[in-house]
């Protein structure tokens, strides 16, 4: 009879963290919480303190929080991921930027619109610093940007913001892509009011 040998606790760490990410992408979040929590148990273990894996499961569990509503949680544990990554990352790195666009959804779905566009405006500006101008991460951006200023009525803001995404959505995207429907509906109704 073979008998098995250990698994790195790196390794089943990275399983740990996959079948988390199968209950999330089901919307089982509790389940899905139980294992990125014991994935972040075993990185704590396995890796010093700023390493960025530790930085992943903190994202993670942060997601599922904002995926349940718990937007509390969310912001606590997305804080402690962006803390990591300034530590870990060099300052103008593209993760960062995801952490503080992260950050701004939340605030953003509280209807903390100020905070929200305070995080949106830091990851653009980093976003354009670090990737190509026409990547889709700046269009998001612009997007959400945009879509603040919208909400807080401030509507030439938000046209500037929804028309230079939309210019990279036409480069990027196919005329029915989601993504670039969802731009030109949002400046066609905002267009009205300017």
């Amino acid at each position: 009879m073979m008998m098995s040998k250990p698994v790195p606790e790196k390794a089943s760490a990275r399983v740990l963290n996959n079948i988390a990410n199968i209950y999330a992408s089901k919307g089982e979040y509790d389940r899905a919480l139980d294992y990125y929590s014991k994935c972040l148990k075993m990185r704590e273990k396995c890796f010093s303190s700023d390493h960025p894996d530790i930085a992943t499961s903190l994202n993670n569990i942060g997601v599922v929080y904002k995926s349940k509503g718990e937007y509390d949680r969310a912001l606590d544990y997305y804080s402690k991921c962006l803390k990591m990554k300034e530590k870990c990352l060099p300052s103008d790195h593209p993760d960062i930027a995801d952490s503080l666009y992260d950050i701004g959804l939340v605030y953003d779905n509280k209807g903390e619109y100020d905070r929200a566009l305070d995080y949106y405006s830091k990851c653009l500006k980093m976003r354009e610093k670090c990737l190509p101008s026409d990547h889709p991460h700046i269009a998001s951006s612009l997007y959400n940007t945009g879509n603040v200023y919208y909400k807080r009525s401030e509507y030439k803001r938000a046209v500037e913001c929804f028309e230079r995404c939309s210019k990279i959505r036409k480069k990027l995207l196919a005329s029915k892509h989601p993504d670039r429907v969802r731009v030109e509906k949002k400046l066609s109704e905002i267009k009205k009011f300017v």
